[in-house]
């Protein structure tokens, strides 16, 4: 069990809908919780969704990392089952969605336009990364008394409805600061809410709007990103490095993953070129003593590595992507902004590209026309740069672009969404049955 997870459970005991008026005459009952208690446990519980169990497995099914033992060596060829998400789905739509209703509902009631407007960009976002993963879910009817037995709703409509409820978040608290002591940032509400939703719209396929979003979203450095905040201190450290020191060592792996392999400058499909070099992206990612692990001492899954949900990279990569067609000189300045970073992140060499690198004849043209090959640059530096939920996201909605490899020789294609959990289907008569993974989820059709 994770360690996180209990910090979790002790403020859920808080959690209620209806308390039996009779338990006011104990006073040692819980019968409420205070709004700051809430929302801190609609924060902490964003790790469950962006760091730990979804984040591996999306990793895995990537390609970004390897399952190498016993349960990992079976998601990483795709041999999961229904059991294997019933932690994700709680996760998302009980510990997630519920406590921001929650926390949203005691602001309402105490007139806290601000505490509000968080809650709302927190609920939005545990709808749309539910949603994304699993497709349809229940959204207008959960986690209400009135319908114990919650319809499913289409992933659209859910990923719509999640876009409204970050955008009334950040009319009520955008210019509050999203730095508390769960995250670390520099950004404001409005930040961290553009900055979803360029994500959602992205996936929706809706690029302008994403292009947008992201721009306000003004992401200039990664002191912008949306870190969860890590430390030494016990029960705080990083989950990667959790997972991998204290609890399942060598389950996950770097070792021969498509992402490594990129990133290696030994590897024969190497991507780096005069001037690019990985060596140091490759350092940050694998333990170097032994060429396989992930890197738990200066890395990415140091203890204290800090964790972003939403990153800089990613922001700007997505900025990189949609502008392509319509403004290619800006799209290849925040492609060279994320290389610039890079510089500073990783060492090494991260030039900047000029269209002429990605024309007929380029170092990065990879025999395509000069928009696709800048497309296809900008998707791989996504691929090395974002662990995870987005990237997953990223290989589904635009059908494998990059090439990763299928670890499973029954498909051809990586699983396309999460199995509904056991735990719906065997409590909702609303449940929809269950849905192979390789069926790709309705917004990627």
């Amino acid at each position: 069990m994770k360690k996180f997870i209990t910090l979790l459970a002790i403020t859920s005991l808080f959690i209620g809908c209806e308390i039996d008026e009779d338990l006011n005459d104990n006073p040692n009952a819980f019968t409420d919780a205070p709004i700051g208690l809430i929302i801190n446990h609609a924060l902490l519980n964003v790790a469950a969704v962006a760091e730990a169990a979804p984040a591996r497995i999306t990793s895995m099914f990537t390609d970004q990392l390897t399952g190498f033992d016993r349960q990992y060596a079976t998601w990483n060829i795709y041999s999961v089952n229904s059991n294997s998400y019933n932690e994700t789905w709680s996760d998302g739509l009980a510990a997630g969605v519920s406590q921001a209703q929650v926390a949203k509902a005691k602001a309402v009631e105490a007139g806290n336009a601000q505490i509000q407007g968080i809650a709302e960009i927190l609920e939005g976002y545990y709808f749309a990364e539910t949603a994304l993963v699993f497709g349809d879910i229940p959204f207008s009817e959960v986690n209400s008394l009135d319908f114990p037995d919650p319809v499913y709703e289409s992933q659209a409509t859910v990923m719509n409805g999640a876009i409204a409820l970050i955008q009334s978040g950040i009319q009520k608290a955008g210019s509050v600061s999203a730095a508390n002591n769960v995250f670390s940032t520099s950004s404001t509400w409005s930040q961290i809410g553009n900055a979803l939703l360029a994500r959602y719209n992205l996936a929706l396929g809706n690029n302008s709007a994403a292009l947008a979003a992201a721009k306000a979203a003004n992401f200039t450095s990664t002191a912008n990103d949306w870190d969860i905040i890590h430390t030494t201190t016990n029960y705080m450290e990083n989950l990667f490095w959790m997972f991998e020191v204290e609890e399942r060592q060598d389950y996950l792996r770097v070792q021969n993953s498509y992402m490594s392999d990129l990133i290696n400058p030994a590897s024969s499909i190497y991507s780096g070129n005069a001037k690019t070099d990985e060596s140091g992206r490759f350092a940050w990612y694998v333990d170097q003593s032994n060429g396989v692990s992930m890197n738990t001492t200066d890395g990415f899954a140091a203890v204290d590595r800090n964790y972003p949900v939403v990153s800089f990279e990613e922001v700007q990569l997505i900025i990189a992507e949609t502008a392509v067609g319509t403004s290619p000189d800006e799209a290849l300045a925040a492609l060279n902004a994320v290389r610039a970073s890079n510089n500073s992140k990783y060492g090494g060499n991260f030039d900047a590209y000029t269209t002429a690198d990605f024309a007929a004849g380029g170092m990065v043209n990879r025999g395509l026309s000069t928009s696709a090959a800048m497309t296809m640059e900008i998707m791989i530096e996504k691929f090395k740069s974002v662990i995870g939920g987005p990237t997953y996201h990223d290989v589904r909605r635009n059908n494998n672009l990059i090439g990763t490899r299928v670890k499973n020789t029954n498909t051809n294609v990586i699983p396309q969404r999460f199995f509904y959990p056991a735990s719906e289907s065997s409590s909702n008569e609303n449940f929809p049955g269950l849905i192979d993974q390789f069926v790709k989820v309705p917004i990627f059709n």
